[in-house]
């Protein structure tokens, strides 16, 4: 948007907070677009609310052309088993153990996932009378069908073979040889790891029990009453824009409580140290926008000079140092990462594009470093990989200057590299290179042995003479 651009129309902005807390999207991935939710007809819902998992049952038109009733009676028959006509209390708890309680499939099962975690930043607008009313989204939800009848006759085959097999073997057990194992002090970093487990999500979800809902229809006047909170209460005029600056920024930055007003605030950053932030989070960026990230503003000529220790330039592009990425240790040596990174911004210096695979072949590091080196300052293209960024020729051509003295640096760096990179030779060619220098040592000393081996004086000294008159 221009800064002339007219303005058509002003819509004010309201946020309802009425249904903040319970609000949430449904979404059906594998269910029509076309297909809507005024004709079905939901039998039962069920809810696990710690877990944010929802259980729908549907009804299925069992009359309908398009259903075939022999194949749902014997999904029907394999789940549940033969339909008995006994009304005994025992026969009554089996019956509300069914799947399908009317000997055919006439339901399905949606169960949901959670596809979004951070909904934070969603919210549901409705426009009405020029006016948008948002309330936030607590929780977005994919309900897809559940095929867990089909868990059920997995479960009643394996009984059925395991009754068998167990009627087969002898009434007295063998004897069988018990270890005893001493659990160990679980650490917390174990522990972390083991709540974070699959294993232990899965039996956390299975442990919340299911909790009865209560579904409404879409045209019932509760959910009329429930709609109606999407609209904000508070239609006043209480906008921010309309304070003042002082009264706006203490709205927006409340003072710290008493117990935390006299603590020392803390140190500011250098200019080098928030060249250093900036960059690392950006990973690459013109002169233009790393000026405008600076706070407090600061003159052309003092950021250059901080540049100068903090940044390199490539191509008019400013990029963080290399060593301060690779701090840490990891799989590769913070050094072979360093250069790795150096060498791959040298040759942008020199060509627009650049082969990863003549890259992994220099640098000799893992397919997966190699790719996180390069994705730090280029992307892929049809051509090849090229800067994240467009050169800055500007730049460029209003400071030859500090583009001659980065290409010196990255002269010096290149130098470098090799040094670098050829100090980690492979452990491979080590041991061939040991392996050589063995053999040639034990090659000496059978020669030795044979010179001194008795009865071969005479060829020695003939070899001596020999060698003697050829000299």
């Amino acid at each position: 948007m221009e800064e002339d651009d007219p303005v058509v129309q002003e819509i004010p902005v309201y946020l309802s907070q009425a249904l903040a807390d319970n609000f949430y999207i449904f979404q059906y991935p594998v269910r029509p677009a076309n297909r809507d939710w005024k004709d079905v007809k939901v039998r039962n819902a069920s809810i696990k609310p710690k877990n944010q998992i929802v259980r729908l049952e549907v009804d299925l038109d069992t009359y309908s052309d398009r259903y075939c009733p022999s194949k749902g009676e014997q999904i029907a028959l394999n789940t549940d088993g033969q339909q008995e006509t006994s009304y005994h209390s025992r026969d009554k708890e089996k019956e509300k153990s069914k799947y399908f309680k009317n000997g055919i499939m006439d339901k399905i099962v949606y169960e949901s996932s959670v596809p979004c975690l951070e909904t934070q930043h969603y919210a549901v607008a409705l426009l009405q009378d020029k006016e948008l009313h948002c309330t936030p989204v607590k929780g977005i939800i994919q309900l897809r069908p559940s095929c867990s009848f089909y868990d059920k006759q997995d479960k009643k085959k394996h009984d059925k073979s395991k009754t068998e097999n167990s009627d087969d073997e002898e009434k007295e057990p063998e004897a069988k040889q018990v270890t005893v194992k001493f659990a160990r002090q679980e650490t917390e970093l174990a522990k972390k790891a083991r709540e974070k487990s699959f294993e232990t999500i899965s039996q956390r979800i299975a442990d919340e029990p299911w909790y009865e809902g209560l579904w409404k229809p879409a045209d019932s006047d509760y959910a009329e009453l429930e709609r109606l909170k999407l609209f904000s209460a508070n239609t006043s005029d209480g906008s921010c824009l309309t304070m003042p600056h002082g009264e706006y920024v203490r709205s927006l930055v409340p003072p710290p409580p008493p117990d935390e007003a006299d603590v020392q605030p803390s140190k500011q950053l250098t200019l080098q140290e928030q060249i250093k932030e900036i960059l690392i989070s950006a990973k690459l960026m013109t002169f233009g926008e790393l000026r405008a990230r600076i706070q407090g503003g600061t003159c052309e000529g003092a950021l250059l000079s901080a540049l100068g220790g903090a940044a390199c330039c490539v191509r008019g592009l400013w990029a963080p140092r290399s060593a301060d990425l690779y701090t840490r240790p990891a799989p590769a040596p913070p050094h072979l990462m360093c250069a790795a990174r150096d060498h791959v911004l040298y040759l942008f210096t020199q060509h627009p594009y650049v082969d990863r695979r003549k890259v992994a072949a220099v640098v000799r590091l893992p397919a997966a470093d190699v790719l996180e080196v390069m994705r730090s300052v280029a992307r892929q293209t049809d051509r090849g990989w090229e800067l994240l960024l467009p050169p800055d020729v500007g730049f460029e051509s209003r400071h030859p200057d500090v583009v001659r003295r980065q290409n010196a640096y990255w002269e010096a760096r290149r130098r470098q590299f090799g040094e670098a990179l050829m100090a980690d030779a492979p452990r491979r060619q080590r041991k061939k290179s040991q392996r050589d220098s063995i053999g040639s040592d034990d090659d000496e000393r059978r020669r030795m042995r044979a010179k001194c081996a008795p009865g071969s004086g005479k060829r020695t000294r003939n070899a001596s003479s020999g060698s003697h008159d050829a000299t």
